[in-house]
C-alpha cells in the first residue's frame, strides 16, 4: 500500500517538464473555458452551469498558472536587466501592446451584442491607459512582465520577508477590504505570492510532484474540490484568509492532476504553448458569441446552449493554436514575436529561454 503512497520521478521530454507543460495546459484551458462562458452568458440559452464550475475552479485555475510560470524565474531575478528584457520583458510589452489594439474592435462587438451601449469617447481613453491599467484578458501578460521587474528589483530582500508580505497582499485582493484601481491590479494583489511560491518553492513542488503516487494525488484532489464544493455553494469566499490557503491547495491539487495528465500528448503540447492561446482566445470566443447572438432564438441554438461554452472553447484553442502556426510561416509572426529591432546589447548570460 506504502509503495503507491510515493513513486519515482519520470524523466523529462527533450529538457522539458511534461507534468509542468501538462499543468499549464489545463491551466490555459480552464482560462479558454471561463472566459467563454463569461462571453456566451446572456446570448444564447442558460450558460449558468458552466459559470458555477468556473466559480468552482477558481482556486486552481490561475494559482496554478502564476505557480507554474514561476518554477523557472529565479535566474532570471540575478541576470542583467537588458538580458531580462531580450528573454522576457520585449515579449510581453510587444504583445501586451499589440494584442491590447487588436482586441478592441472584438471586445466592442461583443459588448453589442450584449446589448451594451458603447462609449468610444472612453473606450480610447481606456486603450491609451492600458499600460497602465490593462483592459481585456491580457492583464496575465502584464501582471507576469511586472512579476519579473519586481522580482529584480527585491532580489536582495529575503524571501521571509517578501513571501509574508506578498501573502497579505493577497488576503487583501480576495477579499476585496481595499478598493482597487481595476481588476487587473487586484489580480496582482492576489496572484504575486503564487508566482513567488513557485520561485523559491521549486524544489519542495518538484519533489511533491515527482514523488507523489496515486493515493497522495487523489487525497489532495479530493481534499480541495470538497473544500471548493463547499466555499462556492455557501459563499465562503470572503471569509480572511480562506480563499487564498485554499487556493495553496489548489496548486498542489492541480500539480497533482498534472502528474496524470502529462500522459495526455495534446494537453502537454498546449502547456508548451501557452502565449498564443491566451492572446488570440478571447477575440476568438467573442467572434463566436457575437456570431452566436444573431440566431439566439432559433430552437437549435437554445437547445445547444449548455454546450456551446465548451464547444466555443476548443474551437478557440484550436484557430489560436492554428493562426500561430500560420503566422510562423509568414508576414504575420510579428503577432506572437517581437521584431528584432526591438533587442539590446548585453553581456554574455541567459539570452532567451522558453521557460
Amino acid at each position: 500500500m506504502w509503495g503507491s503512497l510515493w513513486r519515482s520521478e519520470q524523466p523529462s521530454r527533450d529538457g522539458r517538464v511534461e507534468w509542468v507543460d501538462a499543468g499549464k495546459g489545463l491551466a490555459i484551458a480552464l482560462v479558454v473555458l471561463f472566459h467563454s462562458a463569461r462571453w456566451f452568458a446572456g446570448v444564447a440559452g442558460d450558460v449558468s452551469g458552466w459559470l458555477w464550475i468556473n466559480d468552482l475552479l477558481a482556486t486552481m485555475r490561475m494559482p496554478l498558472f502564476f505557480t507554474l510560470a514561476g518554477l523557472f524565474a529565479a535566474k532570471w531575478a540575478k541576470a542583467p536587466l537588458a538580458q531580462l528584457w531580450n528573454a522576457k520583458l520585449r515579449l510581453f510589452v510587444w504583445v501586451f501592446l499589440l494584442w491590447e489594439v487588436l482586441g478592441l474592435g472584438p471586445y466592442l462587438l461583443g459588448q453589442a451584442a450584449h446589448g451594451i451601449e458603447i462609449n468610444p469617447r472612453r473606450e480610447v481613453f481606456d486603450t491609451a491607459i492600458s499600460p497602465l491599467i490593462p483592459r481585456f484578458e491580457l492583464w496575465f501578460i502584464w501582471a507576469l512582465a511586472l512579476f519579473f521587474l519586481l522580482n529584480k528589483a527585491l532580489r536582495a530582500v529575503p524571501t521571509a520577508v517578501t513571501l509574508p508580505i506578498a501573502a497579505l497582499a493577497s488576503v487583501i485582493g480576495f477579499t476585496g477590504i481595499l478598493p482597487f484601481p481595476s481588476p487587473s491590479w487586484t489580480g496582482v494583489c492576489k496572484y504575486y505570492v503564487f508566482f513567488l511560491i513557485g520561485m523559491t518553492w521549486r524544489r519542495a513542488l518538484f519533489a511533491y510532484a515527482a514523488r507523489s503516487g496515486w493515493i497522495l494525488r487523489s487525497l489532495v484532489f479530493v481534499s480541495w474540490a470538497a473544500a471548493a464544493w463547499a466555499v462556492t455553494v455557501f459563499d465562503l469566499s470572503g471569509l480572511p484568509g480562506l480563499y487564498p490557503a485554499l487556493a495553496c491547495l489548489g496548486v498542489l491539487a492541480g500539480i497533482a492532476i498534472s502528474q496524470v495528465l502529462q500522459r495526455s500528448a495534446w494537453l502537454v503540447g498546449l502547456g508548451s504553448r501557452t502565449l498564443p492561446v491566451y492572446l488570440a482566445h478571447t477575440p476568438i470566443v467573442i467572434l463566436l458569441a457575437a456570431a452566436v447572438s444573431l440566431i439566439a432564438d432559433h430552437a437549435v441554438v437554445r437547445s445547444a446552449a449548455p454546450v456551446l461554452p465548451a464547444a466555443a472553447a476548443l474551437a478557440a484553442i484550436g484557430l489560436s493554436l492554428g493562426l500561430y502556426r500560420i503566422s510562423r510561416r509568414t508576414f504575420f509572426r510579428f503577432l506572437f514575436d517581437p521584431p528584432p529591432r526591438l533587442l539590446v546589447a548585453h553581456p554574455a548570460g541567459p539570452t532567451s529561454a522558453a521557460r
